[in-house]
């Protein structure tokens, strides 16, 4: 599905659910998998732990259980690694690297083919953001409200476990480059201890098959 947006000391894996899966959950994954009441949540959970043991492949860590830390609800990978995972309408994603090359990660998955409110802008959105909005069609407009949500998810993602600092959606500002598949952004919010200025401030859109992908790392 969609090729890796990550440089190659990141390990990037992507799929559709299938029928005939070909990799068998670890068994403290399976009992945690079997907690879930949800259909849907189990499926999704099932079909994000085998991308992820694709993923951490790379660095030989497929067979460590990928747990979940059951206030956060975030993934517990490997001591060595940080991760982010991902699912929507029946795809995954999952993105992992070692803490000796990279701070986060984060990736988010989005269908275009699911309808939204686009008053929720108002709960998603700054006033930059709202003003570029405004500036655009409703067909544009609303897709690029999709994208500046994405976008959000994927900052958020890779800035909470390196900060143990949660992010509102009005904690980070997102400029989109459509020209480039790219979004700078700027947070908001003064982590403990962290100095934003070691960090890079953009990441990465990408579309097909009526799905979005946004990514950023640092």
């Amino acid at each position: 599905m969609f090729p890796s947006p990550f440089p190659d000391y990141i390990s990037f894996y992507c799929r559709k659910n299938s029928p005939n899966q070909d990799f068998l959950l670890l068994p403290e994954e399976q009992a945690l998998a079997e907690s879930f009441g949800s259909q849907k949540k189990r499926a999704e959970f099932v079909l994000g732990r085998i991308c992820a043991h694709v993923a951490l492949s790379r660095f030989g860590l497929e067979y460590e259980p990928i747990l979940r830390n059951p206030e956060s609800r975030e993934p517990c990978w490997p001591d060595s690694i940080w991760g982010s995972i991902t699912h929507s309408k029946g795809f995954a994603a999952v993105a992992v690297g070692l803490k000796k090359e990279i701070s986060g990660i984060g990736i988010d998955l989005e269908s275009f083919s699911k309808s939204i409110d686009f008053k929720i802008r108002h709960h998603i959105c700054v006033d930059s953001e709202l003003k570029w909005l405004e500036s655009l069609s409703p067909k544009q407009a609303n897709r690029a409200l999709r994208i500046i949500f994405s976008a959000k998810e994927s900052i958020f993602k890779c800035f909470y476990p390196c900060t143990k600092t949660y992010l509102n959606f009005k904690d980070a500002a997102v400029s989109v480059n459509e020209a480039e598949k790219k979004f700078s952004f700027n947070i908001l919010k003064s982590f403990p201890n962290i100095n934003l200025q070691i960090f890079p401030i953009h990441g990465r859109y990408a579309e097909m098959d009526k799905m979005l992908l946004t990514s950023v790392y640092i």
